[in-house]
């Protein structure tokens, strides 16, 4: 057992710096480590796949106007260039605002969901008592019932 343990470990000593190392994709505009920051704030909010998929969408358009503008160094590209790094800054912006927006939204949802479920858990906790002691009467009533009629016979 400690032989596996220490195997275990080695392995992922020696396999963490392959899958953690970061890809490089070229330059990024800066608003783009505050988008990712904000969309993964409204994921790990309990927003749904597909609300987070739309903004990721939205932001994969982003990171591709971006690498077409990185690839505009030519003097004539500039004001093309210009415009792409205009619309990536509305994009991610637009990203940014429906993260904020989608994380409030889906925390006040998971609020809401988690104080449904305690709510429903007491009432059925109730009533699951109360049929309890419902039945708990009438099975006492049909003992009785039974112990009253019996008859003493002789053998």
């Amino acid at each position: 057992m400690p032989i596996t343990g220490i195997v275990v470990i080695l392995a992922l000593i020696l396999i963490e710096p392959f899958a953690a190392a970061p890809q490089s994709i070229g330059t990024l505009e800066p608003g783009f480590g505050q988008a990712i920051v904000v969309l993964r704030r409204a994921e790990s909010s309990e927003a749904t796949s597909n609300e987070v998929s739309e903004l990721v969408t939205l932001l994969n358009k982003a990171l591709e106007l971006n690498r077409e503008a990185l690839k505009l160094n030519a003097p004539n590209g500039v004001g093309r260039r210009a415009e792409l790094l205009t619309q990536v800054d509305q994009i991610l912006s637009t990203v940014e605002n429906q993260s904020v927006e989608l994380a409030v939204v889906s925390s006040q949802r998971a609020y809401r969901d988690k104080v449904f479920t305690y709510v429903g858990a007491a009432i059925v906790a109730v009533l699951g008592t109360i049929i309890y002691a419902f039945a708990v009467s009438l099975h006492q009533k049909y003992r009785i019932k039974r112990t009253y009629q019996m008859r003493v016979g002789l053998k």
